[in-house]
């Protein structure tokens, strides 16, 4: 049964822009004196859902090798700070196109962790991307947070959109299951950032999850484990 449904949500997250695609290839072709400007708006959307579909079949891919036990992994010792960092950077285009603020609360004392830094990077790449999805325009604001939390290091992305309901917080880390399925105006994703991202944390020994309020905000959290030290 898991299966099954799995492939129908597969079947239809790749038919919707697949559909898309290929209505407005066909009006382009039978409309060859068709207007430069919307000739070059229906490109543009092409484009996007082909991206669209490369995301979602890669991701696909990752989940299957990864539930297999067939992923690569890179183990080494990890500055959480610079995985930050660059996360951050590589978002930072996200953040300005909607004017949405971002801010960061960095420990100085929190030691590396054994992880894959460019998995990390992905989970973080997918919690602050999420946080820009759900924020207002203009208003909105993101706060990344760097800690030490017991025997582990925490990691929070907290943002200021309308929260998640409790029903939700269940569903959310599920495939294909996205916060805001219940709303009119979906928001478009594959619906698998966030079960990748908890299965590479949980990887590593870690926990991922999220605090959340209806028109409060959401925090979502990781913790890796501290490296134990051997005694001399």
């Amino acid at each position: 049964r898991l299966k099954d449904d799995f492939m129908s949500s597969v079947t239809h997250e790749l038919r919707t822009p697949l559909t898309s695609i290929r209505a407005l290839a066909e009006l382009m072709r039978d409309e060859p004196s068709m207007d430069e400007a919307q000739r070059g708006q229906f490109l543009a959307i092409i484009v996007g859902e082909s991206e669209r579909l490369s995301r979602l079949v890669n991701q696909v891919l990752d989940m299957a090798k990864i539930e297999s036990g067939n992923a690569e992994w890179h183990t080494a010792r990890i500055d959480l700070r610079e995985v930050i960092e660059e996360s951050i950077a590589a978002t930072s285009s996200l953040f300005s196109d909607k004017r949405i603020g971002l801010s960061s609360e960095i420990a100085g004392n929190v030691p590396e962790v054994k992880a894959d830094r460019d998995r990390l990077i992905q989970v973080m790449l997918n919690l602050l991307s999420n946080a820009v999805k759900f924020c207002e325009a203009g208003r909105g604001r993101v706060k990344v947070g760097l800690y030490l939390s017991g025997g582990a290091v925490r990691v929070d992305v907290a943002d200021n959109g309308p929260g998640i309901s409790a029903a939700e917080q269940g569903t959310i880390f599920e495939k294909f299951r996205q916060g805001g399925d219940t709303m009119t105006a979906k928001p478009q994703g594959t619906g698998l950032g966030l079960p990748i991202s908890r299965q590479i944390i949980e990887h590593f020994g870690g926990r991922l999850w999220v605090e959340s309020s209806l028109g409060k905000g959401a925090t979502f959290s990781f913790t890796l484990p501290l490296e134990e030290r051997k005694a001399k």
